[in-house]
């Protein structure tokens, strides 16, 4: 498809059939990159007092929340800093009382279902609406256009969400041709599969990859290992590799650098909470100050200081059907210095570095070689499967996973050898699969409920 047209023609188009108004947003951040810290300041303030209110009108979790706490979300001198007034928001609270935090009238699209990937075990449901979305979507592509990445500039994804995957979404694969978009399964990476995905690449020559940091590495080290010559998956129009959904190690950012010749730039977000920060050409991981408020909080739910190391706390400044406040994800982050000066010239605020997820990684045997995989692989195995209430799979050695499970009783044997058949598609018909049922799974030493544990370094 042709650029021009896939960016100004079938992109906007698809956003107003969405009823998005994210080109709006996206020239108005564009306007807001540079802007200084007391003018995002005041942008801040008034988006945040605008979200208190509407929370406390139409939901009555928070209109009970901001009683108990003396928060007046009134109040016209209530400033950014007066959140730490506010309770942390949790992920139990979240699951609980859903329907009291949801704004069922909400007139921006009304509150659209939707839930994590399950990397605490259990997947979490949760609404947003349609500011939410093309807030988020309006952020990924102003970042993106630091790398001179545009919208309907030819992209591959290395992807594996099943939403995104279904094989007889006809609708969904005409769309993405579109949009010069193309998804490559990543939970499906086979040494064949690989080969294939190298081949597409570099027949398609994208002017970025798009996809999780661990998948991208394995097919950087397949690339390396077979023959394709450093910076053979790349060429002169790719732009960057963009990755997502785990923290980026060193190791992995040198690989994928090294096969597609250019660099790696890190979107860190989620699901439940959004666009968080995102790498610019200096590294730096700026936050989209105008769509969140990000903090890093100790065990105190204390800011932590610069260079310090925090549970990443998000308030969305866009979220309105579900508004989502003081909402700890679980992820820590190390605080970057005080100062807002980048060489890309942005004066965004940043993070220094997002130390840690949830969701841990899976070693398996790659022909002759170990190979970390993303954890999602595993989870959505058992988040198909019927019967089950809670799950953890734990890899205590290389050829063997642990599954514990909470179950309902529409459990029984076939769903033990769908949760069998799906592991070993992905692990190896080698892994010694043993599935315990358990009336409760306990949490983990650090009081998480991470439901991937692997002791396979």
């Amino acid at each position: 498809m042709n650029r021009l047209l896939a960016g100004h023609l079938f992109w906007p188009l698809t956003e107003r059939l969405r009823r998005r108004d994210t080109m709006r947003r996206l020239g108005q951040l564009r306007q807001t990159k540079n802007a200084s810290a007391a003018e995002l300041h005041r942008l801040r303030q008034s988006k945040l007092q605008r979200l208190v209110q509407l929370a406390a009108q139409h939901c009555p979790f928070y209109t009970a929340r901001f009683l108990r706490s003396g928060f007046d979300p009134c109040d016209p001198r209530l400033d950014v800093e007066d959140l730490h007034r506010l309770p942390i928001l949790t992920r139990d609270e979240i699951s609980e009382q859903l329907e009291a935090m949801t704004w069922h009238g909400c007139p921006r699209g009304g509150p659209q279902p939707y839930s994590t990937g399950g990397s605490g075990g259990k997947a979490l449901k949760f609404y947003f609406d349609r500011s939410r979305a093309a807030a988020d979507q309006a952020a990924r592509w102003r970042a993106r256009g630091w790398w001179d990445v545009r919208p309907g500039d030819p992209e591959i994804l290395l992807w594996g969400a099943p939403i995104e995957l279904k094989a007889n979404d006809r609708l969904r694969q005409w769309r993405d041709g579109l949009l010069n978009q193309r998804i490559l399964n990543a939970f499906e990476m086979t040494e064949q599969t690989m080969g294939s995905y190298v081949q597409t690449i570099r027949e398609q020559r994208p002017m970025c990859l798009y996809g999780y940091a661990s998948s991208l590495a394995l097919l950087a080290r397949y690339a390396l290992d077979n023959g394709i010559p450093a910076g053979g998956l790349g060429s002169a129009r790719l732009r960057a590799v963009f990755v997502t959904g785990e923290v980026l190690l060193d190791t992995d950012r040198t690989v994928i650098e090294q096969a597609f010749g250019v660099p790696a730039a890190i979107e860190y977000g989620c699901r439940d909470g959004g666009l968080l920060a995102h790498a610019c050409p200096a590294g730096t991981l700026h936050v989209p100050e105008e769509n969140v408020i990000v903090e890093l909080l100790d065990e105190g739910d204390r800011p932590v200081g610069p260079g310090g190391i925090g549970y990443v706390t998000v308030t969305h400044l866009e979220a309105f059907a579900m508004p989502i406040i003081r909402y700890r994800l679980g992820d820590l982050a190390r605080a970057a210095d005080q100062s807002r000066h980048c060489s890309c010239g942005s004066t965004l605020a940043s993070i220094a570095e997002v130390r840690g997820r949830l969701t841990d990684h899976i070693v398996r045997r790659e022909g002759k070689h170990l190979r970390r995989m993303h954890a999602l692989s595993l989870i959505y195995v058992l988040r198909e499967a019927e019967g089950l209430r809670q799950f953890r799979i734990v890899q205590p050695d290389l050829d063997r996973l642990d599954i514990e499970v909470v179950t309902d009783d529409r459990y029984g044997p076939q769903t033990e050898q769908d949760i069998r058949d799906g592991l070993r598609r992905r692990m190896g018909e080698q892994v010694d699969i043993r599935i315990h049922r358990l009336d409760r799974i306990e949490p983990t030493a650090s009081g998480k409920h991470a439901c991937v544990i692997s002791h396979v370094q």
